[in-house]
């Protein structure tokens, strides 16, 4: 496995993952098979917190000094062509977008109660 290509590839790979985790715990696998098991998870695991550190570093460009700090690798990640969508004019927006929000009419505060007098049956 060499590298994970796109967002699909990453998320197989944590699939895989999650599909073989059970097996690593379980006790009736043969050793040699464990261990060459064990060996493919570290390697799909390590390629998959690579590939998540270079579209960090893609979206966060001052993440490449830290990771040369902690000496993390991560996947140099290809330029993604920007999404082409609806094109909105400035002037819709603007003409869209209230100038002044509405507000509610004031009402004017509730007179306070008055308190009931216990005290009459006292008398």
């Amino acid at each position: 496995m060499s590298k994970i290509e796109d967002e699909a590839g990453y998320q197989r790979s944590l699939e895989w993952l999650v599909s073989k985790a059970p097996m690593l715990d379980d006790p009736l696998i043969d050793e040699s098979a464990k261990t060459n098991l064990r060996k493919q998870y570290d390697l799909v695991s390590a390629k998959v917190k690579e590939y998540r550190r270079g579209e960090l570093v893609a979206k966060f460009p001052g993440l490449k000094g830290q990771y040369k700090i902690l000496e993390w690798t991560y996947q140099e990640m290809v330029p993604q062509p920007a999404q082409e969508g609806p094109v909105i004019e400035a002037e819709q927006t603007q003409a869209n977008t209230p100038t002044e929000p509405e507000q509610a009419p004031e009402t004017p505060p509730e007179p306070p109660k008055a308190k009931p007098d216990l005290s009459g049956w006292l008398d």
